[in-house]
């Protein structure tokens, strides 16, 4: 318990010390930004784009669904909680190998038991990198093309998904275009982002990320008839989560303890969703130095043993109460990036930084509870989820081909992730894993004992 006895810096937030973590609560240890906190009840519903995922990949109906995304983002206030300076989100990259590996089991109980026995595992990862500090020696083990392969089978899989057979491209092609298109432009265009300068309306669009892409598909969706008019229910105003059925129904005292065949499945997916979530601390920290160094009034402590720890224990909570496909990811960087810009504007825009982020995620959980707000949205809910993983795939695109340096990483990672995207079993990241590895061996192409500079751009 060393790390109770930790004296607190100057300028440092009151906190109650509890191991490794510093234990803050709203309004006694920090004030709740509006700023973040209004952001954060319109920004919410997009947590709901996770509901299409439960529904069509483990069987679950909406309103059970619907309990299991408020649980999730209850969970993301352990993060300002327990001390940890981030908006937290979804490892979104995992989501199309998530997918391919539940396709490898039957849907119903089965096919649970296989998603309980990932998220498990990925906790458990996190848990054990945090509590050894092993993290960073860990990721730098595996070879940039490992790693770039892994990112570039995202593209295909959901460009797969997308556009096969029942795909949502199918069903609302017109709306997602649109509404990715609108995202692709604020996040990536060089013109946008010299506009923005001198708009403020273009530059209140580019800072509330997802939520304009959204209305936008919304918008485009209803005009050309591919989505039905939103409903506006009235009447009982907070939804209570359906806590018994989600225990009966979806938690592992309901479905049961997943055989340790599925374990031995999952185990190399888990792998992959750390080497691929661990870029997220990374980010972190140059984020939270950044906004450290612009100002003196505050001391900002970001710990990524810490970090690990808190995500780990969502993903295990999560496999153990409510199994989530999008798993628990310890950075939303859109959002950090957005509250940590803001602090950087001094006291009078945001008195901590901490604050902000809990402040923005509180109101996220809210949000999701509020009947009026979510029938509101819930035409858009397939749309938002198909938006997202597009995004991704550009992302992962991105960031893949950024790992692979040599003209052998290209080759070797551009290889892996053609298996690692058409092996279509449970054993596919098992088998992407060893193409990987073995052809790094063969041709010489990995100095385990050597630290590379690796791109973590997310």
């Amino acid at each position: 318990m060393a790390h109770a006895k930790r004296q607190r810096r100057e300028n440092e937030l009151p906190y109650i010390p509890f191991g490794p973590f510093q234990v803050r609560l709203p309004f006694i240890h920090y004030k709740i930004e509006s700023v973040e906190f209004i952001q954060g009840l319109i920004l919410g519903v997009t947590a709901l784009s996770a509901v299409p995922y439960l529904e069509q990949y483990l069987g679950l109906p909406y309103e059970l669904a619907w309990s299991c995304v408020i649980l999730e983002t209850m969970l993301y206030l352990l993060h300002s909680l327990l001390g940890d300076p981030v908006v937290p989100g979804w490892i979104t990259p995992t989501l199309p190998l998530t997918i391919v590996f539940l396709e490898g089991f039957p849907m119903g109980k089965e096919r649970i038991q296989a998603m309980i026995a990932l998220q498990l595992l990925v906790g458990l990862v996190f848990l054990f990198m945090g509590i050894t500090k092993l993290a960073d020696k860990f990721v730098h083990a595996v070879p940039a093309s490992v790693k770039g392969g892994i990112l570039l089978a995202a593209p295909i899989t959901v460009m797969a998904g997308q556009i096969g057979e029942g795909g949502n491209m199918h069903k609302y092609p017109i709306a997602i275009v649109a509404g990715v298109g609108l995202l692709l432009l604020i996040s990536f265009s060089d013109k946008y982002q010299e506009k923005r300068k001198d708009s403020r309306f273009l530059d209140l669009v580019a800072r509330y990320g997802n939520l304009f892409p959204y209305l936008l598909a919304m918008i485009v969706g209803l005009l050309v008839g591919e989505l039905d008019m939103p409903g506006l229910e009235l009447g009982t105003f907070i939804k209570i989560p359906e806590f018994s059925r989600m225990f009966s129904e979806v938690s592992i005292f309901g479905v049961g303890i997943p055989p340790v065949s599925m374990f031995l499945k999952a185990l190399p997916l888990a792998l992959v969703s750390y080497v691929i979530a661990f870029g997220d601390f990374v980010t972190t920290e140059t984020l939270v130095t950044e906004a450290r160094q612009s100002r003196d009034d505050e001391y900002i402590d970001f710990n990524s043993s810490r970090s690990n720890m808190v995500s780990g224990l969502r993903n295990v909570l999560l496999a153990i109460f409510a199994p989530f496909p999008p798993l628990s990811g310890p950075l939303w960087v859109g959002m950090t990036v957005s509250v940590s810009i803001r602090y950087q504007e001094g006291k009078k825009a945001m008195k901590s930084l901490l604050g902000g982020m809990a402040s923005f995620r509180l109101a996220t959980f809210l949000s999701v509870m509020i009947i009026p707000v979510v029938s509101f949205f819930r035409p858009i809910f397939g749309v938002g989820s198909s938006i997202t993983l597009l995004f991704q795939a550009f992302v992962c695109a991105r960031i893949g081909m950024d790992y692979c340096k040599t003209d052998r990483d290209k080759m070797i990672g551009g290889v892996m992730a053609a298996v690692l995207a058409t092996q279509g079993t449970a054993w596919a990241s098992a088998w992407a894993l060893g193409v990987g590895f073995g052809l790094n061996l063969l041709l010489s192409n990995w100095k385990p004992g050597q630290k590379e500079i690796e791109s973590t751009e997310e």
